[in-house]
């Protein structure tokens, strides 16, 4: 019975032939042309959606600032650390994932 040591050699040998046996990588799907919509048959003009933009003024800053868990929470432990005169590296590397 071969020892472990021999048998990763000899697997790291096939996995080498069978790497030099095929040189490229698969070839990539060639995407697919978006079917192209048809015009209405009515010539009635879409009413854009306004809604969209009343929410969006109406948010506040907490609201934006809070929407995002994750960034919350760094949000949370940037001032936390700001205010108890935290390490300074740390508290850019927070910042920076804040962005």
């Amino acid at each position: 019975m071969p020892s472990f040591e021999e048998e990763a050699f000899a697997r790291a040998r096939q996995l080498h032939r069978e790497r030099a046996g095929d040189p490229k990588p698969p070839p990539k799907p060639e995407p697919k042309p978006e079917p192209k919509p048809e015009p209405a048959a009515k010539s009635e003009p879409v009413p854009k959606p306004a809604v969209k933009k009343d929410k969006a003024k109406n948010t506040s800053l907490l609201e934006t600032l809070f929407h995002d868990k994750d960034k919350s929470l760094i949000l949370m432990l940037l001032l936390l650390l700001a205010d108890s005169d935290g390490d300074p590296s740390l508290l850019f590397a927070l910042a920076y994932l804040l962005m």
